[in-house]
């Protein structure tokens, strides 16, 4: 299956270090026992890593596979099918939405919706925190860690993300200092605007 695949090669291949340092400066910049959402949660390895630390955590995915995949690897976390552009969570319902490599699949048409939708489910003050593919342009393309597949994506500079953000502010952005399945990344920290 495509989604064991990927979790197989994104464990062996990825970032995962790197990634874990991220998690660990957003753990940082958060209230003790802080509800989070991991969105794209994809096998749930970074949900789980979350729960480990001490957050009140639920993952969401698209992908009923993925879903599928954290729920048998860490039965005792919550998973959840939902599309992060439209979630079923009541309004101010977490202290930090984390997004890690899952954006990069959003379309720039549709950033703003789900930007609007991360802004509406966090507290007063929340923290976006997520990464991005460095570069321009978007569309289909056979890259990253399942380059037979073609796969959207889309590709924004630290200064258009800036300017794209209206409802954050963004309070760091780090660039990730080794490519990532050929791709140069960097993570970003917003705080909701009230």
């Amino acid at each position: 299956m495509m989604a064991e695949e990927y979790a197989r090669r994104t464990r062996r291949g990825g970032d995962r270090a790197y990634c874990e340092r991220m998690l660990e400066i957003t753990l940082g910049i958060l209230p003790p026992r802080p509800r989070v959402i991991d969105m794209g949660c994809g096998d749930g390895r970074d949900t789980a890593y979350l729960g480990a630390r001490g957050a009140d955590v639920v993952g969401i995915d698209l992908s009923w596979e993925m879903v599928r995949l954290a729920r048998t690897s860490y039965p005792k976390m919550s998973f959840l099918q939902m599309d992060l552009r439209k979630t079923l969570f009541p309004d101010e319902s977490f202290h930090c939405a984390w997004a890690s490599a899952s954006i990069i699949h959003i379309p720039l048409s549709q950033f703003n919706d789900m930007e609007r939708e991360v802004h509406r489910i966090l507290v007063p003050d929340g923290i976006f925190a997520f990464s991005f593919k460095l570069g321009e342009g978007e569309g289909f393309e056979k890259s990253g860690a399942m380059k037979e597949h073609p796969r959207y994506f889309t590709y924004h500079t630290v200064r258009g993300m800036g300017d794209l953000l209206k409802k954050f502010r963004i309070v760091r952005i780090e660039t990730c200092t080794e490519k990532v399945f050929g791709s140069s990344f960097a993570y970003c920290w917003a705080v909701k605007k009230v």
